[in-house]
């Protein structure tokens, strides 16, 4: 806390000084017509180009309508973008999925309720989570203060960005300094108790450098007080007062960055990014020895993020220190990571029509949990373990003629864990029928990356044996090194339309399909002894469920003027399953049937009116339609918890400029208190209602 005080201190101190100067603030409400209808995107082919040329499906979510809707965070922020299905656990704490390929086991354990399976980037840098998979999003140290736009890209994209792009992208890319003087801070407060803060200062110091620094701050309280028990199958207060620090607390947590560029000329240049994060969150991930699915989660890392262009070569590489508490105050539950992540591109135009791109990359995962042995239990044994990651790939960009474009790219990853080698590839095609209508087609294949507690993890818990009182079961839980690496392939087919002079429509369709999938299969009693204790097996096994899921998204941008943009979205899909499991144990049965985890209908809008040069109106929506979340302690698959309804949330900001540079607003997230749960086991989420102060000065 200290740190974040000293840093928010120094970041105002510096806006005062800044704000003696005359500068007329970067106005997020004036943004042309051309540029709300042309809006830019790079990592659908990683290259510079707009979202109507792009060869993927793929949205864009500028720092313009971030500030405009009033999303509270960057995970908030998701649900502007269609195709992307995001439902709220606790306060500011999110579960994020492209498409929801997610929980495709059904009755399995808590976490693979999560989305492990989505490449999320800071500025092409991985920050997913090499322990399990997913991203843990309260570990970011960057806040939407930061954000330039957050591009999205909708299916696999591993050739591209590497493996965990399975079932697509999420690519975060931060401000630039363009200006003499850059000053950006915001406060809110509202009910329940949520205190929100940020604030960013940079500089354009000549032609070559710019340099800046941000930090972060959110406090946000639960909109709940009970726990679902899964043994009783209520919710009701919790006995494991000692994994709960402050049972009222959703999010606590603060981040810090400083970033800096030198521009030497249009093929010379480097960007270094640094950051440092603390979070305490209470969200449904581990699931606690109690019964209850929500657990407090701790996280502190460190960052390091260089980029450089030499002259055509391409060349990033990244280092992120860090430990995290899954379960506070419940063996096993921590662990110290480092990760190093490189990777070097060159592009070789061969001639105006076609470029070239090959590369490698390299990325080397360290877990270790010996530091916390005498705590009790710990999930790798005490062991430092490693994963090495050594890989190679060539896209290229073909011109074909002048309305014909197509793109191949290719890409073979080493495993150290598993000792083995996965190809990756993408084929894309866009044509323009006439500069108002496009067509493109998409043939991709990705698979995940390799996971730490996948495959490493030696772990014994004594567990009481509740069917017969007195008896004590030594619980074996192992990681497999031989298992294969899920993998999705993915058909689709896409339509683009600048309908009038005002409006454009995209539209896509889908079919993906899904293999390779793992457990931890309970393997019944071994026969052996642990002194006393008799043992029982789980391990993490390959099964041969599969996944199929068809699907379309249709949007609309629809400018009539610069004072009114309205861009509404929706999903509908269906997945099914082959050999699915009923439970994870050597006697269940499979089965085929329909997966209602994902919901068949999602989708949303953003409406933004500029009533004048002072007064901006804002009102978004999302919605999901009814889904059963299943869980390994739920086999009959009646559990209220699993019971999520379908949600209509609506949204609104009002902001009045006081000044060219200091404006207030409401905000209201949530606006009609929709209180229902939207995840397993978590909170009735319901409505944030906020009044702030924002300063914007370039």
């Amino acid at each position: 806390m200290k740190k974040v005080l000293l840093s928010t201190a120094l970041l105002c101190s510096a806006l005062i000084v800044f704000a003696q100067e005359e500068k007329k603030q970067e106005d997020y409400y004036e943004l042309s017509l051309e540029d709300l209808m042309n809006i830019p995107i790079n990592s659908a082919s990683k290259k510079d180009e707009t979202l109507f040329d792009a060869p993927l499906s793929s949205y864009t979510i500028t720092k313009g309508e971030i500030e405009k809707s009033g999303a509270t965070s960057i995970m908030e922020a998701l649900r502007l973008a269609p195709g992307v299905i995001v439902r709220e656990q606790t306060n500011g704490n999110y579960d994020i999925h492209i498409r929801g390929f997610d929980n495709l086991l059904g009755y399995s354990s808590q976490y693979s309720k999560s989305n492990l399976t989505t490449l999320v980037m800071i500025n092409d840098r991985p920050v997913f989570n090499n322990n399990l998979g997913g991203t843990f999003w309260e570990a970011l140290s960057i806040d939407v203060n930061d954000v330039e736009r957050i591009e999205i890209v909708r299916g696999p994209s591993a050739p591209l960005f590497g493996p965990n792009a399975v079932t697509g992208v999420i690519n975060i890319i931060t401000k630039k300094f363009t200006e003499k003087t850059t000053v950006n801070a915001s406060v809110q407060y509202g009910s329940p108790a949520t205190l929100l803060a940020n604030a960013t200062v940079g500089s354009k110091v000549n032609e070559k450098v710019q340099i800046g620094a941000s930090a972060n701050y959110q406090k946000r309280e639960r909109f709940d007080d009970l726990y679902y028990n899964q043994v009783t199958g209520v919710y009701g207060p919790t006995a494991a007062t000692a994994q709960y620090p402050d049972q009222n607390i959703a999010m606590d947590k603060y981040g810090v960055n400083a970033f800096a560029s030198y521009a030497a000329s249009d093929k010379l240049s480097f960007d270094l990014t640094l950051g440092a994060q603390e979070s305490q969150v209470q969200k449904a991930f581990i699931g606690t020895t109690s019964g209850s699915p929500l657990t407090t989660n701790i996280t502190r890392s460190q960052s390091a993020n260089l980029q450089a262009k030499i002259y055509g070569l391409n060349v990033r590489t990244s280092y992120l220190n860090g430990k995290d508490d899954l379960n506070f105050r419940s063996a096993p539950n921590r662990y110290n990571q480092q990760v190093v992540d490189f990777v070097a591109e060159y592009e070789v135009k061969v001639n105006d029509k076609i470029n070239v791109v090959p590369g490698i990359s390299y990325q080397y995962v360290n877990f270790g949990d010996a530091d916390y042995l005498a705590d009790g239990a710990v999930f790798l044994a005490g062991k430092d373990v490693t994963i090495k990651t050594s890989s190679a790939f060539i896209r290229t960009d073909i011109k074909a003629t002048e309305n014909w474009r197509i793109l191949a790219a290719g890409r073979a990853d080493k495993f150290s864990t598993p000792d083995d080698i996965y190809f990756a590839y993408e084929f894309a095609t866009t044509y323009k029928i006439n500069a108002k209508n496009l067509i493109r087609a998409a043939v991709t294949q990705s698979n995940s990356g390799s996971f730490i507690g996948n495959n490493f993890l030696d772990l014994n818990i004594l567990v009481p044996n509740g069917a017969a009182p007195g008896i004590t079961i030594n619980y074996i839980r192992q990681g497999n090194n031989d298992m294969k690496l899920f993998t999705v392939n993915m058909t689709e087919l896409g339509f683009r339309s600048q309908l009038t002079k005002s409006i454009q429509l995209d539209l896509d369709v889908f079919l993906q399909q899904a293999k390779n999938m793992n457990a931890l299969i309970f393997r019944g009693p071994n026969g052996t002894f642990t002194g006393p204790y008799p043992n029982v097996i789980e391990r993490f096994e390959d099964i041969d469920t599969k996944a199929t899921q068809t699907g379309a998204t249709l949007s609309l941008n629809w400018v009539p003027n610069e004072k009114i943009q309205f861009k509404p979205f929706a999903t509908v899909q269906k997945t099914t399953l082959e050999n699915a499991y009923t439970a994870f144990n050597l006697s269940a049965s499979i089965e085929d049937r329909d997966h209602e985890n994902t919901p068949s209908i999602y989708g949303g809008y953003y409406f933004n009116y500029k009533a004048s040069n002072k007064i901006n109106i804002n009102s978004s929506a999302y919605f999901f339609g009814s889904q059963r979340q299943y869980d390994v302690n739920d086999i009959d698959n009646n559990s209220e918890a699993g019971d999520i309804k379908g949600k209509l949330l609506l949204n609104l900001k009002i902001n009045y400029a006081l000044t060219s540079d200091f404006s207030v607003f409401v905000n209201a997230r949530n606006l009609l208190n929709a209180d229902s749960y939207e995840f397993y086991g978590a909170d009735k989420t319901g409505g944030l209602y906020m009044a702030g102060l924002s300063f914007n000065m370039n």
